[in-house]
């Protein structure tokens, strides 16, 4: 069991740490956030994690409930993401996803409240099964899976059905592999629903349920470490590779800044481009060079040998070729 748990934890903060190191390459936050929260989540809630720390907050499974909120605000804020990135809120006007995110805060105040009235003592990783007798137990947990579930549900079918014109390879695999998670989650809430259901009427479940609910949330954490690494991990390899790229051009383009520099024409142009001659490798030292070139070569074009000039074509095609980021790739890739 602690493997099913371990795993997907696991996985989840691999996927943090890259996303954590595209930050380097001036992604923006992204998935950051929610992931983070449900990688939180996922550890707090492996069993010798979740009683030690547990034991510091006194033994009255308050580290249930915050599991709860971090692994549902998390999932609600990744499923908003996809279903962004996907299109899928154009075509309602987002009014079904601020309508999740409005019923997942109702159910948070709803969860907190059982939870706050319930009598809880003793650290307890099984907390249907330890707490079935007390009767605000179910609805507190049957709270908590509606929520996951219903987000899950939507999000898993909305993803099956987005337009697929013009997505990356690896965006189709990663959002395939989400799909999948989230059907997994479903299944996984409803196996949790009938444990809940069956804990509530005093019948002793199974153990092949309580594996199975198990198995099939740790599919669904790693459909969601998986789905979301694989665009994130195409886009981080692209952006080393980016990185490469201008620091050859920088190279390439150093020789003809440096000869221009001693010439009249690129003395005057030097101060209006704000031209910075530290080595570096950011975009905004490649383009201010290019610039600054590109002044003086429709001031002076015969300053410029061919072969310069082919140098710096060559290079301005790559500028241009790179444009402005894909929609998609902005909200996923940062």
């Amino acid at each position: 069991m602690i493997t099913l748990q371990m795993m997907p934890a696991a996985a989840l903060w691999t996927l943090v740490i890259i996303r954590l190191v595209g930050l380097r390459f001036g992604w923006k936050l992204g998935i950051l956030p929610g992931m983070a929260a449900v990688a939180m989540g996922a550890t707090l809630n492996i069993d010798q994690v979740y009683l030690y720390v547990d034991s510091l907050l006194g033994e009255r499974n308050l580290l249930n409930l915050i599991v709860h909120l971090l692994m549902g605000a998390g999932m609600t804020e990744l499923c908003r993401l996809l279903l962004k990135a996907t299109g899928r809120t154009d075509d309602d006007g987002g009014r079904h996803v601020k309508a999740l995110i409005g019923m997942g805060i109702v159910l948070a105040v709803i969860q907190t409240t059982l939870l706050l009235v319930s009598d809880t003592p003793g650290s307890a990783t099984n907390f249907t099964d330890t707490f079935a007798s007390i009767p605000t137990i179910a609805p507190y947990q049957a709270s908590f899976f509606a929520w996951i579930g219903v987000v899950l549900g939507y999000t898993g079918v909305e993803c099956l059905r987005r337009d697929k014109s013009g997505e990356s390879r690896e965006f189709g695999i990663g959002l395939s592999i989400l799909s999948a998670g989230c059907l997994a989650g479903v299944g996984a809430v409803s196996v949790k629903m009938l444990l809940i259901g069956l804990e509530f009427a005093g019948v002793q479940a199974s153990f092949g349920l309580y594996l199975g609910y198990r198995i099939l949330m740790a599919l669904t954490m790693f459909g969601f470490a998986v789905g979301f690494a694989v665009p994130s991990y195409a886009r981080l390899k692209t952006a080393a590779a980016d990185r490469r790229r201008r620091a050859e051009d920088l190279d390439a383009l150093w020789p003809i800044v440096r000869r221009l520099m001693k010439t009249c024409e690129g003395t005057r142009a030097l101060e209006a481009a704000n031209v910075s001659l530290n080595a570096r490798t950011s975009k905004t030292q490649l383009y201010r060079w290019f610039i600054f070139i590109g002044d003086i070569r429709v001031l002076e074009p015969g300053l410029l040998s061919p072969e310069e000039t082919r140098i710096i074509d060559e290079i301005g095609t790559r500028i241009e070729d790179k444009g402005t980021p894909a929609r998609r790739a902005a909200i996923l890739g940062g």
